[in-house]
């Protein structure tokens, strides 16, 4: 069966966590947990995901109002879309339903998918990054860096947060070319009021770098490792 957990996310200028992302795992029968890389192309290709996908989006807008209703102030927590949502034109609509009828505010929510599913049809995608602003909830580009990014299309959608890929910091962290790649990607990001976030974060050299090259956000092993949603209260203030 299908089991969350949260990885935490942090804030450069603030230095405190601002949010977390949701992740999904599956575990077999017999225990072992089967990756996502796994079990999600397979869930793709015979339609299960959407609903694996609507299903925790619904399970964190039910906590959320569970920790709001014990005084907690949850951070938002952002929730992975597959890029199959553009073949369904009921999605956005069934999400946002999911939303009201939860009485969570959209500020505390969030859907990220990855790079690729932006360029599948950017028409498609502009419409449902619009229908979600206007009902407030925020979209993140997933893995930015893992393709052959065209930056100029990246710059037409109306994005929220672009999370840059592991392997880029990885990268930058070794070689002085793709750390002046980082930066120029990400001072371009700055400059049109996208906020930034870096992915895989676990020394504090590679915080350092991400900070220098213009970070708005940090998530990784060096802050938290995966946890189950159960124990984020710990993180969270009262009000």
């Amino acid at each position: 069966g299908s089991e969350m957990c949260i990885r935490d996310r942090y804030s450069t200028k603030e230095q405190k966590l601002i949010g977390a992302e949701a992740l999904v795992r599956w575990r077999r029968s017999d225990g072992i947990i089967v990756p996502p890389y796994q079990f999600v192309p397979l869930f793709e290709r015979n339609g299960f995901i959407n609903k694996v996908d609507r299903y925790m989006f619904e399970l964190v807008c039910r906590q959320q109002m569970r920790w709001l209703k014990q005084g907690l102030i949850p951070v938002p927590i952002s929730v992975n879309m597959s890029r199959m949502c553009l073949y369904d034109p009921h999605i956005v609509d069934e999400y946002i339903g999911v939303l009201n009828g939860s009485g969570l505010s959209a500020a505390y929510i969030k859907l990220e998918l990855t790079e690729s599913a932006f360029f599948e049809n950017i028409s498609i995608m502009n419409n449902v990054i619009e229908a979600l602003h206007k009902v407030g909830i925020k979209v993140l580009m997933d893995d930015f860096g893992t393709g052959y990014s065209n930056f100029d299309r990246i710059l037409s959608l109306k994005l929220d947060v672009v999370k840059f890929d592991r392997s880029l910091l990885l990268m930058a962290d070794q070689d002085a070319n793709s750390r002046f790649m980082l930066d120029y990607f990400s001072t371009a990001f700055e400059r049109l009021g996208y906020k930034v976030l870096y992915e895989g974060v676990e020394t504090d050299a590679q915080e350092e770098l991400c900070i220098i090259s213009h970070a708005d956000y940090l998530q990784g092993y060096k802050f938290s490792k995966p946890i189950p949603i159960e124990e984020l209260p710990r993180f969270l203030t009262r009000g």
